[in-house]
């Protein structure tokens, strides 16, 4: 095998595994209502919009007391993907 075929190899290789990383998403818990609701879920689109790598959904949870609630007990469950509480 020579050498231009073992590099066109590893970058055909390099390539592929690089478009095979799927999109990060990112639960973003908060406790807006209201027009401060509608803010935030501008502010994910607008970041979402920007790139293609992660994708923030931004998740109404209640309110400040229901939300941090919820951050807390993820936190004691050890929940793999930790939401960003944002109160």
């Amino acid at each position: 095998m020579s050498l231009k075929t073992i590099l066109m190899t590893t970058a055909a290789l390099t390539l592929g595994a690089s478009s095979a990383y799927a999109q990060t998403e990112i639960q973003w818990w908060h406790a807006m209502g209201g027009t401060n609701g509608e803010r935030v879920d501008k502010i994910a689109a607008d970041f979402n919009a920007t790139q293609s790598d992660y994708k923030v959904v931004p998740v109404y949870k209640g309110n400040y007391t229901e939300t941090m609630t919820a951050a807390i007990a993820a936190f004691r469950g050890e929940r793999t993907s930790a939401p960003c509480a944002g109160v």
